[in-house]
C-alpha cells in the first residue's frame, strides 16, 4: 500500500431548516441547500491551520421529506432527489473550491426502483464526482419509511461499498445503522479504514444523547474500537455532539450540543495500519472467529417486503425464536 500522509477531516455540524419553519417541501429543500452551501466558509480557519481533505455533513441534509402519516409513498418518492443531480452539482462546486472529499446523506429516488426512496449517503471527490453511494440498511423503524436496499426486489448494487482513495479506504453508514454492529463490521471486512456517518440523532427517548445514557458517544466509540477504524460521526446542529473518533476509541474532536459549528481533527491512516499489523492485544478483526456465530446464517428480516407505511410494522415484523408471546 502507498504511504498515506496525515490529513485534516472536518465535520460541519449543520442546523437544518425544519418543516415548522418552512412547510413547503420544495421551498425547504432549496432553503436547506442554500444554508448548507453557506456553511462551507467555516472551513477557512481550519484550512489556515492544515488544509481540510475530508468534510462530513449530517443525514438527510435537505430535510425535504413529508410527515409519513400525512403523505403517500408516491409523494415521498417525488420529494426525493437524484444522486447525482442538480443538488449534488451545487455541492460539487464546494468540493472543487475547497479541494476536499465531501460526504452527507439525502433522500434519493432512483429510476431503477421507481416505487421507493432511499436514505443515501455519498462520497464526492475533490473534482466533484460521486465515487460511492451507500443506502441506509436499517431505517429508523417504525418512524422512518425510507426503503432499505435489502428490501427491494432484485436490488443490483453492492450494499456495503468501500472506495480506495489517497486518504485511505473510505466507507459510509447512516445513523441507525450504528446500532447494528454487523454494518460497521461488514464495511471493515470490505476494507474500510475510515467510516463516515451522517446522522440525525435526537436526545429522545430518555435523553439518549445526554448523560447518564449518551448512547451516541458509547456507540461511536465502540464501532471504532471493535473494528479499529476511524469514525467521522456528524450529527445535526439541532442536537449536536458530533465527534471524530480514532481506531482506539479516542475522541479527537467533539461538537457542542444544540449548536451549529465546524470541528476538525487529524486522521493518521498510516498509524492505524501499523497498529492493525503489529498489535496482538485487542486485534478483534484478526481474532474474529466467524464460524462460531450462527445467528447470521438464518434469514430474519423479510426480504423483498419494503416497509412503506408505519402501521404495517406490527403486523409482520419478525421476532427471533427466543422472544416469547
Amino acid at each position: 500500500m502507498d504511504l498515506i500522509e496525515k490529513y485534516t477531516t472536518a465535520i460541519i455540524q449543520y442546523r437544518r431548516i425544519d418543516p415548522e419553519e418552512v412547510p413547503d417541501v420544495n421551498k425547504r429543500r432549496k432553503a436547506n441547500l442554500k444554508k448548507l452551501l453557506e456553511s462551507f466558509p467555516t472551513l477557512d480557519t481550519w484550512n489556515v491551520i492544515d488544509p481540510v481533505k475530508l468534510v462530513v455533513c449530517p443525514e438527510n441534509i435537505l430535510r425535504h421529506e413529508f410527515n409519513a402519516k400525512e403523505s403517500t409513498q408516491k409523494e415521498r418518492v417525488a420529494s426525493a432527489v437524484t444522486i447525482p443531480g442538480p443538488e449534488t452539482d451545487e455541492i460539487a462546486e464546494m468540493a472543487k473550491k475547497y479541494k476536499s472529499y465531501i460526504s452527507m446523506s439525502m433522500h434519493e429516488k432512483d429510476p431503477q426502483y421507481p416505487d421507493y426512496f432511499m436514505n443515501t449517503a455519498f462520497i464526492m471527490n475533490p473534482k466533484g464526482k460521486i465515487i460511492l453511494k451507500f443506502r441506509k440498511i436499517n431505517p429508523w423503524i417504525p418512524l422512518e419509511v425510507s426503503t432499505s436496499p435489502h428490501d427491494i426486489p432484485d436490488y443490483k448494487e453492492p450494499m456495503f461499498p468501500v472506495v480506495e482513495t489517497e486518504l485511505g479506504n473510505l466507507a459510509c453508514m447512516v445513523c441507525y445503522d450504528q446500532f447494528f454492529p454487523e454494518v460497521a463490521r461488514q464495511l471493515t471486512f470490505n476494507g474500510a479504514e475510515v467510516i463516515l456517518k451522517p446522522t440525525i440523532f435526537p436526545p429522545y427517548p430518555q435523553h439518549m444523547n445526554y448523560d447518564p445514557y449518551d448512547w451516541y458517544t458509547t456507540v461511536n466509540k465502540m464501532r471504532s474500537i471493535e473494528n479499529m477504524v476511524y469514525g467521522v460521526n456528524c450529527n445535526s446542529g439541532k442536537y449536536g455532539n458530533s465527534m471524530i473518533v480514532d481506531y482506539l476509541g479516542r475522541i479527537l474532536a467533539r461538537g457542542a450540543r444544540g449548536r451549529q459549528m465546524t470541528i476538525g481533527a487529524t486522521i493518521d491512516v498510516q498509524a492505524q495500519r501499523d497498529y492493525r499489523n503489529k498489535t496482538q492485544l485487542h486485534n478483534m478483526v484478526q481474532q474474529l472467529r466467524t464460524e462460531c456465530y450462527t445467528y447470521l446464517q438464518e434469514p430474519m428480516w423479510p426480504v423483498n417486503k419494503p416497509l412503506i407505511n408505519e402501521e404495517d410494522y406490527p403486523e409482520w415484523a419478525p421476532k427471533p425464536k427466543f422472544y416469547k408471546k
